[in-house]
């Protein structure tokens, strides 16, 4: 049986390009899928302007919790498959692995131990352990035999170690700076006045892009996501060096968010027979009452 999706990963590492938002993987429970599934990540989280260390936690994440399922599936002697569902976030990647093969519990601590890892060098399980560390929200769904476990992965084009942690950043307009129409050579474009300096600049088209979505609400991460989507013919690169320009001149102030811990949430839903079961009680007791 071969891994499907509804539509082929882009095997690029482009950001230049027009991108789909979502992608969705079907796959045996096999560890021969296992790189499927890890390029198919790779390259959502690379169109999320993720820069190598997310990328590296999210691989990480996604091989663990397939290897999980594989190893579940050998452990029952029961053969199964994952739907694996990928989505752009303005911040990050979302990951949704369904299966009827998930042991991994978000409420429990998993079985790891360091001093066990430094005697003997086994990591086995590190990868679970690290979860709840790396993923900024985990939701776990159960509805009868399968469960949907999303995770919330955060991006950002600097990354944690990069210069500035976009996905945590805020920008606003520095006071006394302002952002107009203005009509040049008959067409309308906008400027960019200084009061303190006295400066004025004409605003080019990415600029202006990015500084019409800066409202001191919205995070870098957001605004160069959404930057992206409207001009695929820009590099994230590219809308990186726009704001180290805007922030190194005074234009724009930044104020930076708490980092989030992750957040769980375990819910129960019932599946369609149940669900069936549970409404032919009740029209039998209303039955019964009427007599």
């Amino acid at each position: 049986m071969a891994a499907k999706t509804l539509w082929e990963p882009l095997m690029t590492d482009s950001l230049s390009m027009p991108f789909k938002d979502r992608l969705i993987l079907i796959t045996p429970c096999s560890q021969d899928y296992l790189e499927s599934v890890t390029a198919c990540c790779a390259n959502m989280a690379r169109l999320c302007g993720m820069a190598d260390r997310a990328l590296d936690r999210c691989l990480l994440v996604a091989e663990e919790l397939f290897m999980h399922m594989t190893s579940q599936c050998t452990l029952t002697g029961y053969p199964g498959q994952c739907r694996l569902e990928l989505g752009v976030l303005p911040d990050g990647l979302e990951l949704c692995f369904t299966t009827d093969h998930l042991a991994y519990d978000p409420e429990k601590d998993q079985d790891y131990s360091l001093d066990s890892v430094l005697e003997n060098g086994d990591a086995e399980g590190l990868g679970l352990h690290l979860i709840k560390a790396y993923a900024q929200s985990i939701t776990l769904t159960k509805k009868g035999r399968d469960q949907t476990l999303c995770l919330i992965m955060a991006g950002g084009g600097g990354g944690e170690l990069g210069a500035r942690p976009w996905s945590r950043l805020v920008p606003s307009l520095a006071g006394g700076v302002r952002l107009s129409p203005m009509e040049y050579k008959g067409k309308r474009i906008h400027r960019l006045d200084d009061e303190h300096s006295g400066k004025s600049f004409r605003v080019r088209a990415l600029a202006h892009q990015a500084l019409t979505l800066i409202d001191g609400k919205t995070s870098f991460g957001s605004i160069m996501a959404r930057t992206l989507k409207v001009m695929p013919e820009v590099t994230w690169n590219q809308v990186e060096d726009l704001f180290e320009v805007l922030i190194d001149n005074n234009l724009v102030t930044l104020k930076e968010l708490p980092r989030r811990q992750a957040e769980f949430q375990v819910k129960q839903e019932m599946d369609a027979a149940s669900l069936r079961a549970l409404e032919a009680y009740r029209k039998a007791g209303e039955e019964e009452d009427t007599k």
